[in-house]
């Protein structure tokens, strides 16, 4: 999936709404560090997969939908050391799912721009005899 153009964004939103949903199913209403692990994670992914913009969008998803429903009550924001430190992580993990995403595409680059050399410095050659000159 490397489409960030079109579907970034959206593919976070999701995620982080399935994610939560499913940490909230699984007690994190009590513990809140599952919650924040969760999504951190959901994030991260997001910024290997996606591009910056949509990373970006997706941690503010994911820090909302954490401080509104798992810390606060019926999607009321909290502000909170609690979510400051989940922005925070969430902040990290968008930083650092980007960095591994421009890595992973910078390999693919790299490799396109070594062969992309390789063709213009040692282009295929003809032999000048194989062709025959029309006699008049």
């Amino acid at each position: 999936m490397r489409n960030p153009e079109c579907f970034g964004f959206p593919f976070g939103c999701v995620s982080v709404v399935v994610v939560a949903s499913v940490a909230g199913l699984l007690g994190s209403a009590r513990h809140h560090s599952f919650s924040l692990l969760s999504l951190g994670f959901v994030v991260l992914v997001a910024g290997i997969v996606t591009s910056l913009t949509a990373t970006a969008g997706t941690a503010v998803i994911a820090w909302g939908v954490h401080s509104g429903f798992t810390i606060g009550a019926s999607g009321a924001l909290r502000f909170t050391a609690e979510t400051g430190a989940a922005a925070v992580v969430f902040a990290a993990a968008a930083g650092l799912g980007a960095l591994a995403g421009a890595a992973r595409r910078g390999r693919w680059v790299q490799r396109a721009t070594t062969i992309a050399t390789t063709v213009v410095k040692d282009p295929p050659t003809f032999k000048v005899s194989a062709f025959r000159t029309p006699s008049i």
